[in-house]
Protein backbone atom coordinates (compact mmCIF):
# COMPACT_ATOMS: atom_id res chain seq x y z
CA UNK A 1 0.00 0.00 0.00
CA UNK A 2 1.31 3.45 -0.95
CA UNK A 3 0.88 6.18 1.61
CA UNK A 4 0.73 9.79 0.58
CA UNK A 5 3.01 11.58 3.07
CA UNK A 6 3.04 15.36 3.19
CA UNK A 7 6.44 16.32 4.49
CA UNK A 8 9.48 18.31 3.39
CA UNK A 9 12.55 16.54 2.17
CA UNK A 10 15.98 17.40 3.48
CA UNK A 11 16.89 19.08 0.17
CA UNK A 12 13.82 21.32 0.34
CA UNK A 13 14.67 22.38 3.90
CA UNK A 14 18.28 23.16 2.94
CA UNK A 15 17.12 25.27 -0.02
CA UNK A 16 14.75 27.27 2.20
CA UNK A 17 17.43 27.81 4.87
CA UNK A 18 19.92 28.92 2.18
CA UNK A 19 17.45 31.42 0.73
CA UNK A 20 16.72 32.83 4.20
CA UNK A 21 20.47 33.13 4.86
CA UNK A 22 21.03 35.02 1.60
CA UNK A 23 18.15 37.40 2.34
CA UNK A 24 19.48 38.09 5.86
CA UNK A 25 22.99 38.79 4.57
CA UNK A 26 21.59 41.27 2.02
CA UNK A 27 19.52 42.92 4.77
CA UNK A 28 22.47 43.31 7.17
CA UNK A 29 24.80 44.56 4.45
CA UNK A 30 22.23 47.16 3.40
CA UNK A 31 21.61 48.16 7.00
CA UNK A 32 25.33 48.73 7.59
CA UNK A 33 25.57 50.90 4.47
CA UNK A 34 22.52 52.96 5.45
CA UNK A 35 23.80 53.38 9.01
CA UNK A 36 27.20 54.55 7.72
CA UNK A 37 25.55 57.07 5.39
CA UNK A 38 23.40 58.41 8.25
CA UNK A 39 26.47 58.87 10.45
CA UNK A 40 28.30 60.70 7.66
CA UNK A 41 25.36 63.03 7.08
CA UNK A 42 25.04 63.67 10.80
CA UNK A 43 28.74 64.54 11.05
CA UNK A 44 28.46 66.93 8.09
CA UNK A 45 25.49 68.68 9.69
CA UNK A 46 27.25 68.94 13.05
CA UNK A 47 30.33 70.40 11.36
CA UNK A 48 28.13 73.01 9.66
CA UNK A 49 26.62 73.86 13.06
CA UNK A 50 30.03 74.13 14.70
CA UNK A 51 31.29 76.22 11.78
CA UNK A 52 28.37 78.61 12.23
CA UNK A 53 29.07 78.86 15.96
CA UNK A 54 32.76 79.56 15.29
CA UNK A 55 31.75 82.24 12.76
CA UNK A 56 29.50 83.89 15.36
CA UNK A 57 32.33 83.72 17.88
CA UNK A 58 34.64 85.36 15.34
CA UNK A 59 32.04 88.06 14.63
CA UNK A 60 31.70 88.79 18.37
CA UNK A 61 35.38 88.75 19.35
CA UNK A 62 37.38 89.27 16.14
CA UNK A 63 39.35 86.04 16.58
CA UNK A 64 38.75 82.32 16.51
CA UNK A 65 38.49 80.30 19.74
CA UNK A 66 41.95 79.62 21.13
CA UNK A 67 43.74 78.85 24.33
CA UNK A 68 46.56 81.40 24.45
CA UNK A 69 48.43 79.69 27.26
CA UNK A 70 48.34 76.35 25.44
CA UNK A 71 47.06 74.42 28.46
CA UNK A 72 43.92 73.14 26.71
CA UNK A 73 43.49 70.55 24.02
CA UNK A 74 41.96 71.84 20.80
CA UNK A 75 38.72 70.00 21.60
CA UNK A 76 38.52 71.61 25.03
CA UNK A 77 39.24 75.03 23.55
CA UNK A 78 36.43 74.74 21.02
CA UNK A 79 33.92 73.28 23.49
CA UNK A 80 34.58 75.66 26.37
CA UNK A 81 34.82 78.76 24.16
CA UNK A 82 31.50 78.02 22.44
CA UNK A 83 29.92 77.12 25.80
CA UNK A 84 30.59 80.61 27.12
CA UNK A 85 33.79 80.17 29.11
CA UNK A 86 35.55 83.28 27.84
CA UNK A 87 36.24 86.82 28.96
CA UNK A 88 35.00 89.99 27.28
CA UNK A 89 37.90 89.93 24.81
CA UNK A 90 37.08 86.37 23.75
CA UNK A 91 40.03 84.62 25.42
CA UNK A 92 39.30 81.31 27.08
CA UNK A 93 38.83 81.82 30.80
CA UNK A 94 37.39 79.54 33.45
CA UNK A 95 37.16 81.82 36.46
CA UNK A 96 35.08 83.79 37.20
CA UNK A 97 32.05 81.60 36.64
CA UNK A 98 30.48 82.53 33.27
CA UNK A 99 27.29 84.50 33.51
CA UNK A 100 25.61 82.77 30.59
CA UNK A 101 26.01 79.25 29.22
CA UNK A 102 23.79 78.30 26.27
CA UNK A 103 22.61 75.03 27.79
CA UNK A 104 20.03 74.43 25.05
CA UNK A 105 22.93 73.58 22.73
CA UNK A 106 23.89 70.57 24.84
CA UNK A 107 20.44 69.08 25.56
CA UNK A 108 21.03 69.93 29.19
CA UNK A 109 17.96 70.11 31.40
CA UNK A 110 18.77 73.00 33.70
CA UNK A 111 15.72 72.25 35.88
CA UNK A 112 16.93 68.70 36.56
CA UNK A 113 20.36 69.93 37.65
CA UNK A 114 21.09 70.40 41.34
CA UNK A 115 22.21 74.03 41.57
CA UNK A 116 23.37 73.54 45.15
CA UNK A 117 26.33 71.55 43.81
CA UNK A 118 27.76 74.60 42.03
CA UNK A 119 30.38 76.14 44.30
CA UNK A 120 30.28 79.81 45.20
CA UNK A 121 33.14 81.25 43.25
CA UNK A 122 35.12 84.33 44.03
CA UNK A 123 38.23 85.45 42.16
CA UNK A 124 40.41 83.97 44.89
CA UNK A 125 38.83 80.50 44.62
CA UNK A 126 39.79 79.61 41.03
CA UNK A 127 40.55 75.96 41.80
CA UNK A 128 37.06 75.26 43.20
CA UNK A 129 35.45 76.07 39.84
CA UNK A 130 38.04 74.10 37.91
CA UNK A 131 37.47 71.04 40.10
CA UNK A 132 33.70 71.36 39.78
CA UNK A 133 34.00 71.85 36.01
CA UNK A 134 36.27 68.82 35.68
CA UNK A 135 33.81 66.54 37.49
CA UNK A 136 30.75 68.02 35.74
CA UNK A 137 31.99 68.06 32.17
CA UNK A 138 34.42 65.18 32.38
CA UNK A 139 38.16 65.09 32.00
CA UNK A 140 38.46 66.58 28.52
CA UNK A 141 35.19 68.15 27.33
CA UNK A 142 34.88 68.18 23.56
CA UNK A 143 32.33 67.86 20.78
CA UNK A 144 32.06 64.21 19.75
CA UNK A 145 31.33 62.93 16.24
CA UNK A 146 28.89 60.05 15.50
CA UNK A 147 31.73 57.50 15.77
CA UNK A 148 32.73 58.57 19.30
CA UNK A 149 35.84 60.60 18.33
CA UNK A 150 36.50 64.25 19.07
CA UNK A 151 36.01 66.71 16.25
CA UNK A 152 39.44 68.03 15.31
CA UNK A 153 39.77 71.80 15.65
CA UNK A 154 43.02 73.45 14.64
CA UNK A 155 43.72 77.13 15.29
CA UNK A 156 46.19 78.56 14.60
CA UNK A 157 46.94 76.41 11.58
CA UNK A 158 50.21 74.49 11.66
CA UNK A 159 51.11 75.71 8.17
CA UNK A 160 50.70 79.33 9.31
CA UNK A 161 47.72 79.94 7.05
CA UNK A 162 44.73 82.08 7.90
CA UNK A 163 41.55 80.62 9.35
CA UNK A 164 41.00 77.32 11.12
CA UNK A 165 40.50 73.65 10.38
CA UNK A 166 37.50 71.72 11.67
CA UNK A 167 36.81 68.12 10.70
CA UNK A 168 35.86 64.63 11.81
CA UNK A 169 38.35 61.78 11.49
CA UNK A 170 35.54 59.59 10.18
CA UNK A 171 34.68 56.01 11.06
CA UNK A 172 38.27 54.79 11.34
CA UNK A 173 39.20 57.53 13.84
CA UNK A 174 42.53 58.14 12.10
CA UNK A 175 43.98 60.94 10.04
CA UNK A 176 47.34 61.95 8.71
CA UNK A 177 48.86 65.18 7.50
CA UNK A 178 46.33 65.19 4.68
CA UNK A 179 42.68 64.18 4.89
CA UNK A 180 42.03 60.45 4.71
CA UNK A 181 39.32 59.37 2.29
CA UNK A 182 36.87 58.85 5.17
CA UNK A 183 37.60 62.18 6.92
CA UNK A 184 34.70 64.60 6.89
CA UNK A 185 35.64 68.22 7.17
CA UNK A 186 35.67 71.85 6.36
CA UNK A 187 38.61 74.22 6.19
CA UNK A 188 38.05 77.95 6.57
Amino acid sequence: MIQNQKAFTLIELLVVITIIGILLSILFTGWGYISQQQSSKKAKLEIVGLKNAVSEYFADFGEYPNCPEGVCTSGETLFLSLAGFHNEAGGLELPPYPSKIPTHLFHFDLNAFDHSEIPNISHSEEKALQLWLATTLGKDPAFIDPWGNEYVYEFPLENGGAGYRLFSMGPDGKTGDEFSKDDIGKTE
